[in-house]
């Protein structure tokens, strides 16, 4: 018996593909023939009961749900209670509704309404989804001044290729999607799937000013859904947090992402169950973010979003700023770029969790911090724009002697000697061993033990602890102290020496137009695994390139590793670049708005310092900025490769 129902089971599939690829009848004559039939050989649609497919008709929502569910490969998903009052759960597009609504393909809505003809602007807003290019679609619609509930549609014209590509005139969304027209939407999505797909916006914000945005390619296998409970500087903490939750049934585990430890629980396959459990633990007073992964995320190549500036420096000002003008501290990249005055602005170097900067920065010719030896800056001056990996010198010259510097506004440690400017504060910190002397003018005015030093407005202190305190103590109010501060670049460039801002990150991306991170004493998994990033480059124009690049968010953006980065910056133009601080601190600022998704929970992260952008005389932003697609008028950026 099971024999015979093998042999007839086998002869019915032979059939059915046989049927299949003879096609419907009335397929001929269809502008759309070919990728109905394709679809019909994949399974991804189906005909009516009788053999036909009536191009022309209209079709349902729930039909249309079940083809979209089929074309993205999602799994029918029974439902114990459904998520749409009016569609019953013994009912056959129950299973197909239900996926799509689990799986984010639909928007929220209080009904379904199952029978109803399905409209074109729902159809192609639900293909977007479905691709993961929701935010893109607002995101273009924001830049644009598009209406949003059009937005879906304005992106599936403007993606390469376009996901519409059917003669649709004006495209009058309100009007009933056909079942060629429904059908051709998803051809054009399972070949943006397969075969590639990008969205290139660019925009002349002024003269000198140029914005690059794109995205690349979509997210083929489906993410995983976790809720964060918890993140901690203190990894004991972490820990305890997830034993808790592990007591109580669930799977937790502890990742350290951007030196916090963040509890994580769960691995959902939808965003509704991990939502669900969200819930459960905000009742039980614990913060909760629901978040998204992907297994095997270093080895998927896409998707991935870029924004860039191209800056012309005898236009625009590049510079750095302060969070809060001084340190340590942390502000909001847009914040610290409205303060400015800024046009636009990204974030800048490390910085400790208090927002001490972790590397050099020098602004307008005042040393802020240090740089970290061997590892790379951004030099800019009068035009021009430098790369390069930095040491330092500070020496002290006093009645005793010389004395050499061990760092610039920032704690010190035992046997050191560091310079307080004003941009630390009004008091050094406190610290009850060490001398600390007051300079006014060149000239001592005060030697005291300890530390909480008043920093005079228009001087500096001297604070130095163990082997170093006896040079300093020997002084008295009213002798000579002067200090120098000198940049020593490793390329021996007498350039730097005229530069009057200086930002440090590292690794240098870029040298001589070659793409090859360096090392400079970072670790491998900062280096070789996919992460949102930051850099700068210096075009061989003189141009500079502010480039942002997403992550941690699967179906918007992977991330990139450093030599991902390197060849990126690359192909926008650069000569030389270097990489500054990325994680949740990547941050793109135009006008005021973020035009990046920054991946920490909280959205944008206060930061200790960015780079801001600023007109040089009548260079300004028009009010509304009008943006056009690649391939129309000039463009400063070099031509894409394909997607």
């Amino acid at each position: 018996m099971r024999l015979l129902w093998a042999v007839l089971w086998v002869v019915a599939v032979a059939l059915s593909r046989a049927w299949a690829q003879a096609g419907p009848p009335d397929l001929a004559g269809s502008w759309a023939a070919s990728r109905i039939q394709g679809l019909l050989e994949r399974r991804v649609v189906d005909t009516d009961p009788d053999g036909l497919f009536r191009p022309e008709s209209t079709l349902t929502r729930a039909r249309f749900v079940r083809w979209l569910v089929a074309a993205r490969g999602l799994p029918a998903v029974r439902p114990d209670r459904a998520s749409y009052p009016d569609v019953s759960i013994s009912s056959p597009e129950a299973v197909f509704v239900e996926a799509a609504a689990r799986y984010g393909l639909l928007p929220e809505e209080s009904r379904f309404r199952p029978q109803e003809p399905l409209r074109r602007a729902e159809a192609v807003d639900w293909v977007v989804r479905a691709l993961g290019y929701a935010w893109e679609a607002s995101w273009l619609a924001a830049r644009t001044n598009a209406q949003p509930s059009r937005a879906p549609l304005l992106l599936a014209v403007r993606t390469e290729p376009p996901l519409l590509q059917e003669p649709w005139g004006d495209l009058r969304p309100d009007r009933f999607i056909t079942r060629a027209e429904a059908a051709s939407l998803l051809w054009a999505y399972l070949r943006a799937v397969e075969e590639g797909v990008r969205l290139r916006y660019e925009e002349e914000l002024a003269p000198g000013l140029f914005l690059l945005a794109e995205k690349r390619g979509a997210l083929r296998a489906l993410p995983i859904w976790r809720v964060q409970v918890g993140a901690f500087a203190n990894p004991d903490n972490a820990q305890r947090l997830a034993a808790r939750m592990r007591s109580a049934g669930l799977v937790a585990f502890v990742d350290e992402v951007d030196g916090l430890y963040k509890v994580r629980v769960g691995s959902f396959a939808t965003r509704q169950e991990a939502g669900e459990l969200a819930q459960r633990l905000r009742v039980e007073g614990l913060p909760t973010w629901v978040l998204s992964t992907v297994r095997d995320l270093d080895r998927l190549p896409v998707p991935q979003w870029i924004v860039a500036l191209r800056v012309d420096p005898r236009r625009f000002e590049v510079r750095p700023a302060l969070a809060r003008d001084r340190v340590p501290g942390r502000e909001r990249t847009s914040d610290i770029a409205r303060r400015a005055g800024a046009v636009a602005a990204t974030n800048g170097g490390f910085f400790a969790p208090d927002g001490d900067p972790l590397g050099g920065l020098v602004v307008d010719g005042e040393w802020v911090s240090e740089p970290v030896p061997g590892r790379s800056c951004l030099g800019l001056g009068d035009g021009v724009g430098l790369v390069d990996a930095l040491d330092w010198y500070g020496e002290v010259l006093t009645p005793a002697g010389a004395l050499r510097l061990s760092g610039v506004n920032r704690r010190r440690r035992p046997g050191e000697v560091i310079l307080f400017t004003p941009r630390y504060g009004d008091l050094t910190p406190a610290d009850p061993s060490g001398v600390e002397v007051g300079v006014v003018g060149g000239i001592v005015r005060e030697v005291r033990s300890g530390g909480s030093s008043p920093i005079p407005s228009d001087g500096f202190v001297l604070s130095s602890s163990g082997s170093a305190a006896p040079a300093l103590e020997v002084l008295r109010p009213g002798d000579p102290v002067r200090v120098f501060l000198s940049l020593r670049p490793a390329s021996g460039d007498p350039r730097w020496q005229k530069v009057r801002h200086v930002v440090c990150a590292g690794p240098r991306l870029v040298s001589g137009g070659v793409a090859g991170p360096s090392h400079e004493g970072f670790p491998e998994g900062f280096r070789d695994r996919r992460h949102p990033r930051t850099a700068v480059g210096v075009a061989a124009d003189g141009s500079l390139l502010l480039v942002v690049v997403d992550g941690r968010w699967p179906e918007h953006s992977l991330g990139m590793t450093l030599s991902e980065l390197a060849r990126e910056l690359v192909r926008l133009g650069a000569v030389d670049a270097v990489n500054l601080d990325g994680g949740g601190s990547a941050t793109l600022v135009v006008g005021g708005a973020v035009l990046n998704r920054p991946s920490d929970e909280g959205g944008e992260r206060p930061v200790s310092d960015a780079l801001v952008v600023r007109p040089r005389g009548s260079s300004i932003l028009p009010s509304r900025p009008a943006g056009r697609w690649a391939g129309t008028g000039r463009s400063p950026w070099p031509p894409p490769p394909g997607p």
